[in-house]
């Protein structure tokens, strides 16, 4: 691992690590294990032990506060995918109207997650001026 690539996650890949730098299976393969929770985990336990500070250009206040609105409305879309009365509804055995209800009631708050967190998703996009949402720089080349 080099330290200038340390801390790195998925959602930023640097040009190196895209799948479309790479060929082949190989390259698609590597950016997946990239993206792992597990690898970012251990590639963080790595950074600490070794002392390494990171390569992180310093945040304004104000992206922090985007930042961890998307966040929040990443929680929102789950709350609604894993909504208990829904899967008890659903795995319970109900039909009809209630069965419907429920379901309806799940996909309100997970449109709702999703309008929240693109609503500061694009706030978070014109702060850093980039005209691109972050983490999608190679997403089409």
């Amino acid at each position: 691992m080099n330290s200038e690539r340390t801390g790195q996650n998925c959602s930023s890949p640097d040009p190196g690590s895209s799948p479309a730098t790479k060929t082949g299976m190989r390259g698609y393969v590597l950016f997946l294990i990239s993206c792992c929770p597990f690898t970012m985990l251990g590639k963080k336990i790595v950074q600490f032990l070794r002392g390494d500070i990171g390569t992180h250009l310093p945040q304004s206040n104000r992206e922090i506060y985007l930042q961890s609105k998307v966040k929040i409305g990443f929680g929102i879309i789950l709350i609604g995918a894993s909504c208990p009365v829904f899967w008890f509804s659903f795995l319970s055995g109900a039909r009809g109207i209630a069965l419907l209800f429920s379901s309806v009631s799940s996909l309100i708050v997970i449109v709702f997650g999703l309008t929240y967190m693109g609503f500061y998703r694009i706030q978070l996009r014109n702060e850093l001026g980039t005209g691109k949402i972050p983490g999608t720089e190679n997403a089409n080349e």
